[in-house]
């Protein structure tokens, strides 16, 4: 008995059919084109189109990169304001993504704050790009660039301040951390569920003062530099041992603001400020890239 050879199909074989119903339809669709008055596309689908060269303003701006332990979605704003909130997070965003000045990619948050005699807003107002993460243990560093090109304050000690901070929510350890020994402190109030670590970049020149579930690093001083964009680098995770005693676990959430404030403005005052953040990180510093940033400050 003869067994009888069968003949499979080439590769070849196999794609035509499909080559062909794409073929069909790349001519319905340049038909579908003609009749509404545009032109098709002189490429079929199953061919690359040509990679158009990079203009020289191009060239220099590369994408931000995805720095690996960054827990940031976003941090280089290339995608708009996607992964971003204002105020405690859930708020609305409160910053545009510009893509004048930049530190590097498309795009970099832009706050204003802008207050003028007659506002009848509080006493303490925050504009901040803000995110909300849940990462698997407290990150390292938090890091990145800002820069200002306005600063109109008012006179010392002044009531702007350019600031970075960072809650943890739902460590459920949180009263017992916050309750203060002082017996003349008010009891802590029993809905509290954070405790945060704030960073002063610039701004008042009197040292702030710490809260009930509030505790201050004060990078900087006065005004800010114009103009030019400035990283910092903040031990965030070894920040808060130091001044709270332990570091946050078991949490909810924690939830980074990267913001321009006012407190205790004055009566009839003006406040303007144009602030902008890029190349953000907040993560671990065993994962990180190197690339950025590359002026620490420790």
């Amino acid at each position: 008995m003869i067994t009888p050879i069968l003949k499979h199909p080439s590769a070849a074989e196999r794609a035509g059919p499909k080559i062909a119903r794409a073929r069909h339809a790349w001519l319905a669709l340049a038909l579908i084109a003609l009749a509404c008055g545009e032109a098709p596309t002189s490429e079929a689908p199953d061919r690359a189109a040509p990679v158009q060269a990079a203009t020289p303003a191009q060239q220099w701006r590369a994408p931000t990169p995805l720095l690996v332990g960054n827990q940031l979605r976003n941090p280089g704003f290339e995608a708009d304001t996607m992964g971003w909130g204002g105020g405690a997070g859930h708020e609305p965003v409160g910053f545009e993504v510009v893509s004048e000045p930049v530190h590097s990619g498309r795009g970099a948050a832009h706050l204003v704050a802008s207050w003028q005699p007659g506002n009848r807003e509080r006493s303490v107002s925050v504009r901040s790009a803000t995110q909300e993460i849940s990462p698997p243990r407290f990150p390292d560093r938090i890091a990145g660039w800002y820069r200002v090109d306005r600063w109109e304050d008012t006179p010392d000690p002044g009531a702007l301040q350019l600031q970075i901070i960072v809650a943890a929510i739902g460590d459920p350890r949180t009263r017992e951390i916050v309750q203060s020994d002082d017996p003349s402190e008010p009891e802590v109030h029993p809905d509290l569920d954070n405790f945060q670590l704030r960073y002063q970049l610039a701004g008042p020149t009197a040292e702030p003062e710490d809260g009930a579930n509030i505790r201050n690093r004060v990078i900087g001083k006065g005004p800010p530099e114009l103009e030019r964009w400035v990283s910092f680098d903040l031990p965030i995770k070894s920040d808060f041992e130091q001044r709270w005693g332990t570091v946050p676990a078991n949490y909810r959430q924690l939830r980074a603001l990267f913001s321009v404030r006012w407190d205790d403005k004055e009566e009839g005052a003006a406040l303007n400020a144009d602030v902008y953040y890029d190349d953000l990180f907040f993560g671990f510093e065993d994962l990180r890239d190197s690339r950025t940033p590359d002026a620490p400050q420790s």
